[in-house]
């Protein structure tokens, strides 16, 4: 009687634990905006650029990609727009570099979804929009840019299509 009491006491201890709450960071990050860059002579091939540099209006640091053809971009949580000035640097002869500049809008609606009790809450961008600004200068370097999606719920593929 004692060995029924024990092991029904230790399986009503079992039953009566909480299962462990981990967090998977893929499904709980607040995503980026994905943006692929294409050849504008060829809009099928990704166009890797050598270096570009990105600054968010109202922020002094700066992203950089080396020789890449897929950039991703963070937005603000706390506003309904992020402006981005891009610069892309061209190496040309004589070891000097050309560098040209062009100015992203993305507005948006950021929107909190909860995740779980280990993950907390992400932000999801509803009512995406990507603008090209006008450039009043002639050193602009992007031909057009594309919207594939008008929500960003995750990173798994791009958001933006951009030519240059």
């Amino acid at each position: 009687m004692k060995k029924i009491g024990l092991g029904l006491l230790v399986l009503f201890n079992l039953s009566a634990c909480e299962k462990d709450d981990i967090c998977d960071g893929a499904l709980s990050a607040t995503p980026n905006v994905v943006i692929n860059m294409y050849d504008r002579m060829d809009s099928e091939v990704l166009k890797p650029a050598a270096k570009v540099c990105i600054i968010a209006e109202g922020f002094t640091d700066t992203i950089v990609f080396r020789n890449r053809s897929q950039i991703q971009l963070p937005l603000q949580i706390n506003k309904t727009e992020t402006t981005w000035k891009v610069l892309l640097y061209e190496p040309i002869a004589n070891n000097d570099t050309l560098i040209k500049r062009e100015d992203l809008k993305f507005t948006y609606a950021p929107e909190a979804q909860y995740v779980s009790k280990a993950c907390g809450y992400k932000t999801n961008f509803l009512g995406f929009n990507a603008v090209k600004l006008e450039n009043t200068t002639n050193d602009g370097w992007i031909q057009s840019i594309y919207k594939l999606t008008t929500e960003i719920t995750d990173q798994s593929n791009a958001h933006i299509q951009l030519f240059y």
